[in-house]
């Protein structure tokens, strides 16, 4: 069986920049593990899976390469830029996957924009270790997202988020409330804030842009900046760019472009299993024979 693929740079246009995932189109369901093992040798730090289920319907799964995800922005990102790209015709799509339904629009200068659940977090304490991961002298406040269980630590406007470099050894070996992915971010002078986001727990060391986290972080600078609609960055190697505008009914939209890097196909065996029946047996009501 031949599937259509691609990597797409979220939250860019540009090439080197965003968060690269991959996308893979399916014309029927595939077995669990396989889907994990492509996402395994797509190695990004998410790959989409997607199944039209209708006229601007899809069915959306994620995958880091070692374990499913329950949500991922940039790789919904990156599959709807396929979809725009595969059907012109279309303005809004209808992502189906096991926690809801996430709408999505492009609107004429290709800007995309995807609506999620605006979620919830508690100030949490902060873990010695997390002061070693970084190598931070100083956390001023530790929060967790309720639903997405994201850590996030807010530094000092004056501390340089691109000079931190994390001790991923000992992120691994540490199991306890950053297990579901640990960010980092401040006030931003040229945006209204920024961030750097790891989760080597996942299998990904860090995540260059990711629209998950920032379901967390407008709603905490929201309430820190009194503001709806915020610019965010995310200062990692690969850098983006988000608009972030908090809706009524606990919803965010998240905004941004992407950019398709690579287009093609790649080749799986999935096996059938055909079920014997015995020579004497009959065939059931509306069975083929």
């Amino acid at each position: 069986m031949k599937l259509e693929t691609y990597i797409v740079n979220a939250f860019t246009e540009e090439i080197a920049c965003g968060n690269p995932a991959g996308v893979v189109l399916l014309y029927q369901d595939l077995p669990l593990d396989l889907m994990q093992k492509i996402a395994f040798d797509i190695n990004k730090s998410e790959t989409a899976f997607v199944r039209q289920t209708g006229h601007g319907e899809f069915s959306l799964r994620w995958f880091a390469p070692l374990t499913e995800v329950p949500l991922c922005g940039h790789a919904t990102l990156g599959a709807s830029k396929v979809i725009f790209y595969k059907h012109p015709e279309l303005s809004e799509i209808k992502f189906s996957y096991k926690d809801g339904t996430i709408i999505v629009n492009q609107d004429e200068e290709e800007n995309i924009a995807m609506l999620f659940l605006l979620d919830e977090y508690k100030v949490i304490d902060i873990d010695p270790e997390f002061y070693e991961f970084f190598n931070l002298r100083e956390i001023k406040t530790c929060i967790q997202g309720v639903n997405t269980r994201k850590v996030i630590l807010i530094l000092n406007e004056g501390v340089d988020l691109r000079n931190i470099k994390p001790d991923y050894r000992r992120m691994k070996e540490s199991k306890g409330k950053s297990d579901y992915g640990i960010g980092i971010t401040k006030l931003s002078k040229q945006h209204d804030f920024e961030s750097r986001y790891f989760n080597p727990w996942y299998g990904v060391d860090e995540d260059p842009v990711t629209g998950s986290v920032h379901t967390v972080l407008a709603n905490y600078w929201g309430r820190q900046l009194g503001k709806k609609t915020m610019t965010a960055y995310q200062n990692s190697q690969r850098p983006g760019e988000l608009i972030l505008s908090i809706k009524d009914g606990g919803k965010v939209e998240i905004k941004g472009k992407a950019r398709i890097f690579i287009q093609g196909q790649i080749e799986v065996q999935v096996e059938i299993q055909i079920h014997q029946r015995h020579p004497h047996q009959h065939a059931s009501v509306g069975e083929q024979r």
